[in-house]
């Protein structure tokens, strides 16, 4: 299990890589992510990050929904938990801190593995819906739209429904994040908090 979790992030390293090197998306005038961001050894440190756990089987089911509603066509873009007592990958791909986390019953991600195409959806279950604002906000504000370094997102949206928080971003020329909460909204319902953040690059 260990070889094929090692080769599978090699493969998506060596793309990753490519990827920055054909000249994907990446404004010369944006720095690297600072490394606390984004811990450069973390990956590598923790294989088996979301991949070894169970994802929570109804946000799982809510991610499968959306995409029947709105696919989103990517290289190896498979639903993974989101490891809440893992404060590095927590705050990479949520933005939220290890306080904000214990809000939190159980999170899903999902995105592309190559790092070269800038998607990322977060489904997250709290344990109390008076927290759903809260924790959007805090995503909104604290997620990396260039975490990939080479790629990047230039829309931001996020939409609270009860309990469940759904945050997407995306360069919209690859993925409309839009489209994606158009289906969150059709398979969770009105949410009860929205933002939208536009980049220009």
């Amino acid at each position: 299990m260990m070889k094929r979790v090692i080769l599978a992030m090699t493969m998506a390293c060596a793309l990753a890589l490519g990827g920055c090197m054909a000249g994907n998306k990446a404004p010369a005038a944006t720095a690297t992510p600072e490394p606390t961001a984004a811990p450069t050894e973390a990956p590598m440190d923790t294989p088996e990050e979301g991949l070894g756990m169970m994802a929570d089987e109804k946000l799982n089911a809510a991610v499968e929904q959306i995409y029947e509603k709105q696919p989103v066509e990517l290289m190896m873009a498979p639903v993974t938990a989101v490891d809440l007592t893992n404060t590095d990958w927590l705050s990479y791909n949520t933005g939220l801190s290890a306080e904000l986390a214990d809000k939190v019953d159980a999170g899903v991600l999902s995105e592309s593995m190559t790092g070269s195409q800038a998607y990322s959806l977060v489904v997250l279950r709290l344990k109390d819906a008076a927290d759903g604002e809260t924790v959007a906000r805090t995503m909104m504000e604290n997620i990396d739209p260039a975490k990939w370094v080479c790629v990047m997102a230039d829309q931001q949206m996020v939409s609270v429904y009860g309990d469940t928080v759904v945050y997407c971003m995306a360069d919209s020329n690859l993925i409309d994040p839009a489209l994606v909460m158009a289906a969150a909204n059709e398979v969770l319902g009105t949410p009860d908090y929205s933002d939208t953040v536009v980049t220009e690059y």
